[in-house]
């Protein structure tokens, strides 16, 4: 069935590279002809604030770059708790990809607010909707510290679920990195792709 375009929510914490896998991710679309909306909404990014990008593709002309809850195709989240944000926002057949990764807000850590009494993770799972998390502790690497780079590994995973072409996406990557950053990154998107295709299997 041919592609026409999906809606994907990116979301996760400053520091966590959501704008350059919007980027990358924006170039790969645009080298396969479609349109494109995007609206970036960065909180106090420096300080762990919430950053959101609802990223729109098809290959028809796109309205508006926000994205409605009940029309997200993919919530990809490198955040437990903006995970949680967006599962609401979903299809039904709607996908999520999340990381474990969870940052603990200053209100627990200063003991003004108790911590939830159960895992986030758990929580995710209970989702109906179909998902797949990555545990970075999983996946530890003596190359790269793979929790610095969860945004190409994420990257490199959702590439290889929608099947596309690696070369291209790897490609993009070469080309939007500073230059002594370029290996690490291929491997980390290489890892995503590994880790997807043993996630796929197992599904």
């Amino acid at each position: 069935m041919q592609d026409t375009g999906k809606n994907i929510i990116i979301a996760g914490v400053g520091g966590q590279g959501i704008l350059l896998f919007s980027n990358l991710l924006s170039k790969f679309y645009l080298k396969l002809g479609y349109e494109l909306k995007i609206s970036d909404v960065i909180g106090l990014g420096q300080r762990g604030g919430g950053v959101e990008s609802h990223f729109r593709y098809s290959d028809k002309p796109i309205l508006s770059p926000f994205i409605k809850a009940g029309d997200v195709d993919y919530v990809i989240s490198f955040e437990q708790t903006e995970t949680l944000r967006y599962l609401h926002c979903l299809k039904d057949d709607g996908i999520v990809l999340s990381s474990t990764y969870e940052l603990t807000s200053t209100s627990v850590n200063t003991g003004l607010q108790k911590a939830m009494p159960e895992s986030k993770t758990e929580i995710i799972k209970r989702a109906e909707n179909k998902k797949f998390i990555i545990d970075p502790e999983d996946h530890k690497s003596p190359d790269f510290n793979i929790s610095k780079m969860m945004n190409v590994v994420m990257l490199g995973f959702y590439a290889e679920l929608r099947g596309y072409s690696h070369d291209d996406m790897i490609q993009i990557v070469r080309e939007s990195v500073p230059e002594k950053f370029v290996e690490g990154n291929i491997m980390a998107y290489q890892k995503g792709t590994e880790i997807a295709k043993a996630e796929i299997a197992a599904d």
